[in-house]
């Protein structure tokens, strides 16, 4: 009897697990949202309003990206940047998460570099999911004698935080999935993942 109860509570575990992942995401998602602004909101108010923070927070994220769209609001967000780069440690901060969000994401030059890969991480016959930015500094390839490629390894659920790796670029396998597909694959932990390889196409290469 004991043995059927665990054989149906590890079933409809398997089930719901993905309901269950898209559910923690969501909530981890509205959470850290909410908090954004509905601190702030309590402060002002005197209490917390549950919700208000959320709605604030993608309604600001909404026109952020509408006023980006156009020459003014370009430009206002150009002089916007041009003060945080005067503030001394929020420069240093800022800078490093644009550059690696232009390397991920926006830069149309660099298709190369915007590759997901797998490396052997934290430890030999351990694989980790990686997104290739650039290669090595030059005096890092003459000190290590070798080519070596910068791989950054996003945390879960959290892809805007990780590690740099810089790995030889004997040890870097390139994946063929595309790097939206790879970002679902680390958020979810593993839940996520492309149905199948793309068309005539290898599983893997090395660089």
């Amino acid at each position: 009897m004991w043995h059927k109860i665990s054989s149906w509570f590890l079933r409809g575990l398997i089930t719901l697990l993905p309901l269950l992942v898209t559910i923690w995401l969501l909530f981890f998602m509205f959470t850290f949202l909410d908090s954004i602004l509905g601190n702030i909101i309590a402060l002002v108010v005197g209490h917390s309003i549950p919700g208000l923070g959320f709605l604030l927070t993608v309604t600001l994220i909404l026109l952020v990206g509408f006023f980006a769209t156009y020459i003014i609001g370009a430009q206002l967000f150009k002089l916007g940047e041009e003060i945080l780069y005067r503030v001394p440690i929020v420069k240093s901060i800022y800078s490093a998460v644009k550059q690696i969000n232009e390397l991920l994401f926006t830069q149309k030059n660099a298709d190369e570099y915007r590759r997901a890969c797998i490396i052997e991480y934290p430890r030999k016959g351990v694989w980790s999911i990686g997104f290739v930015t650039s290669d090595a500094a030059a005096e890092i390839e003459v000190k290590a004698k070798e080519k070596m490629i910068n791989v950054f390894i996003a945390n879960t659920p959290t892809p805007a935080t990780g590690f740099l790796c810089i790995v030889p670029a004997r040890d870097v396998i390139l994946l063929d999935m595309r790097i939206e597909d790879a970002f679902k694959y680390v958020v979810s932990g593993g839940v996520l993942k492309p149905s199948s390889l793309p068309p005539e196409t290898p599983a893997k290469k090395e660089m």
